[in-house]
């Protein structure tokens, strides 16, 4: 359809159009809204850049995981959901292999690029991991780290790559997005994957689920980032008005046992921006990475522990994810066995003896990975591996049980599954007290002897901040069932799960602690929150359809 065309559905609310909106966004008048108001934004843009010609629209929605916190990147389980506010893309194709992209949006500036920039470079033709390495290539990548042309070309760069028999045509368009950046829902990820899934389209090439997910985690590569690919996940899987229970396997990915849960009608999930922003440098981000370098080693280590502990049951050889250490697949007498484990793992190990302890080939070029740009002096000298360990077990196991608590209409203890699980990433107490869950051996042996359930045991990952243990305990004192974070933490987006009709109480609780000067404080806010940023701090969740295109022909 030509672009005045549609628009002209846009602007008088043509029965066509809100019946192709209602099938990626159901019946919500609010939301329909809201979507037609920022579908002719960029259709207004598209005009006035490239007239009135044939436009095609596609869109990508944010996402939210409501438990499964940290441990996508080692097969762990997630519980992933659509959010509404989304990335649009009204998109044409050229004839050439050229992409001019504008955005609603005047602080970024228009991208004008072309395929052959790259693609004729000899190191194209290495691997993508290679290409992506090259200095040639990330030296201005990384130049312009964060810049938002770097995900435009790596989605585009990464499709080519993949279908490097086939000379892709480019495209012009305009982008437009309502998804808060920097707030945990994963706008840059919708970008790419909106720009790899239309120029897919553009080019009559079909993308089976897996490859899409693989392609859009490792087209963000480009950009400097070495995510995982639950966020792809949940924006190719999600489904409207469902959760998807899935576990990513790392090196044999297959969604075919994607698990679908209608989510109940009389649940809300709120969505609470907090406002914050990760930034860390020096200290800060050595700390946050002490995890997830220990992260890193973990499965290998637990296989060599189970190893030591049975040798001769084979056990060892059937741990390869974090989704393997569960009760309902180790069999009976697996929480005895999983708490003997923790105990024979090292609270904390100085690196020279892991060593020496465990085979582990990669530990130094690990360590160089993760720590390799920070001062010598800030380097760590040793990695606690128990307390990240026993969260990892047991919030993949908080997240295999998350959607059997909907399903029985549980929701008391789908909210205390939520709880355990940001009291593993907590740092502060209610009181303002510094937190972090026990692990020394005392403690391990008392759950053990107690026959305490795993899911139940927060572990210490530690990856939240003042800030949003200050709002997950407003909300609870406003009576959400349970509230986390949700993403890699620090800062951003928190989840609270509600009753309907406590919902409103909730959310003005929220409001409060953002406008308080206490919370000021906490979150180093630079300026007081506007009246417009406190009435959208927090809002109802809608699952809507997954990445696609919106299809008015």
């Amino acid at each position: 359809m030509k672009a005045e065309s549609l628009l002209a559905l846009c602007t008088s609310r043509d029965t066509r159009l809100l019946h192709v909106l209602q099938e990626s966004y159901g019946a919500d008048s609010g939301l329909l809204e809201s979507r037609i108001r920022i579908l002719t934004t960029v259709l207004k843009t598209f005009l006035s850049r490239f007239g009135d010609i044939p436009v095609r629209v596609f869109r990508c929605p944010g996402r939210i995981n409501l438990r499964g916190m940290h441990v996508d990147t080692h097969g762990g389980y997630l519980n992933l959901m659509t959010h509404q506010r989304e990335v649009l893309l009204a998109a044409a194709p050229r004839e050439d292999d050229r992409f001019t992209l504008a955005n609603i949006e005047s602080q970024f500036e228009d991208m004008h690029y072309a395929l052959t920039e790259w693609t004729r470079t000899p190191a194209f033709a290495s691997d993508w991991h290679a290409f992506i390495t090259h200095p040639d290539v990330q030296g201005p990548a990384l130049q312009r780290r964060g810049h938002w042309g770097n995900y435009l070309k790596g989605a585009s760069l990464r499709l080519q790559h993949h279908q490097r028999d086939v000379s892709l045509l480019g495209i012009q368009g305009v982008i437009g997005s309502d998804l808060p950046r920097g707030a945990s829902l994963s706008s840059s990820t919708a970008l790419s994957m909106v720009v790899l899934h239309a120029l897919a389209a553009c080019n009559e090439l079909p993308l089976e689920p897996e490859t899409s997910i693989l392609l859009g985690k490792e087209a963000e590569w480009f950009t400097g980032a070495r995510g995982g690919m639950s966020d792809q996940a949940a924006m190719v899987l999600g489904n409207r008005g469902r959760l998807v229970n899935v576990a990513l396997l790392p090196g044999r990915l297959d969604v075919s046992g994607a698990r679908y849960v209608a989510f109940p009608e009389d649940l809300h999930v709120l969505v609470i921006n907090s406002y914050t922003e990760r930034s860390l440098s020096g200290a800060q981000l050595v700390e946050y990475t002490r995890n997830r370098f220990a992260y890193s080693m973990a499965m290998e280590i637990v296989r060599q522990e189970l190893a030591r502990m049975d040798p001769d049951s084979g056990l060892a050889e059937g741990v390869q994810f974090l989704s393997d250490l569960t009760p309902s697949k180790l069999g009976p007498g697996s929480e005895d066995l999983l708490y003997h484990l923790l105990l024979s793992i090292p609270e904390e190990e100085p690196i020279d003896r892991l060593r020496t302890r465990y085979d582990l080939p990669q530990l130094d070029a690990l360590y160089e990975q993760y720590f390799g740009t920070a001062p010598e002096e800030l380097r760590p000298r040793s990695i606690r591996l128990r307390g990240p360990l026993l969260f990892g077990i047991a919030e993949s196991e908080r997240a295999r049980l998350f959607p059997d608590a909907l399903l029985a209409h549980d929701f008391a203890r789908a909210g205390r599954l939520m709880r355990w699980g940001h009291d593993g990433d907590r740092v502060r107490n209610a009181d303002g007290t510094p937190y972090r869950y026990d692990v020394r051996d005392e403690s391990i042996r008392v759950l053990l002897q107690r026959a305490t359930p795993i899911e139940e045991c927060p572990g210490a990952y530690g990856a939240s901040s003042p800030a949003l243990d200050l709002l997950v305990d407003a909300a609870h004192k406003a009576g959400a069932l349970g509230a986390s974070l949700t993403g890699a933490g620090i800062a951003g987006t928190l989840l609270a799960l509600c009753k309907p009709s406590d919902t409103e109480a909730i959310i003005e609780a929220i409001r409060a602690t953002l406008a308080s000067e206490h919370y000021a404080t906490t979150a180093a806010l630079k300026s007081p929150l506007t009246p417009e940023e406190l009435h959208n701090a927090a809002v109802p969740n809608i699952a809507v359809a997954p990445l696609g295109e919106l299809v008015f022909a």
